[in-house]
């Protein structure tokens, strides 16, 4: 399969997107609530936002992947960083290079963009996640406990 990864700007044909992201096949894994239009729009309008999609290139053209996250300024030394928030591979498009295409072009942005590193976490139990990072040599792997706080 022949995957191209591109970068989503608002300039996009932001409807199809949509259209394509909520067609495609997620599961409980995934955690994928539906999108829309303007909810895309807002998230794009924040200042270094990174929002990218994995898309077959062969036949018809099919999302098969998506990921998100930020560039951040740290408060000293002016250090970039990119925190990747999201990389998630439709679920049956799993074990065929999706998320390492993601990955990789996630990486390319932060080189681009002059970030000193890259930062991403995922479950303890993500087996095929961790799997992924681990097979593109992270530089370290930390010991990380997440709390979350529901506000609603």
């Amino acid at each position: 399969m022949q995957i191209e990864v591109k970068r989503i700007s608002r300039s996009d044909d932001l409807k199809a997107l949509v259209t394509l992201i909520n067609s495609a096949e997620w599961d409980a894994d995934n955690d994928v609530d539906p999108y829309s239009v303007a909810a895309l729009e807002s998230y794009l309008l924040k200042q270094d936002t990174v929002f990218v999609v994995a898309l077959t290139t062969e036949g018809e053209q099919q999302l098969v992947g998506m990921a998100s996250g930020r560039i951040e300024l740290k408060p000293y030394e002016h250090m970039k960083w990119l925190y990747i928030d999201e990389v998630d591979t439709c679920a049956n498009q799993r074990r065929k290079g999706v998320g390492r295409a993601l990955m990789e072009r996630l990486l390319e942005i932060a080189r681009e963009a002059d970030c000193e590193e890259v930062w991403l976490g995922t479950e303890s139990d993500n087996v095929a996640a961790k799997a992924l990072y681990q097979s593109l040599a992270p530089d370290e792997v930390d010991q990380v406990v997440g709390y979350l706080f529901d506000i609603k």
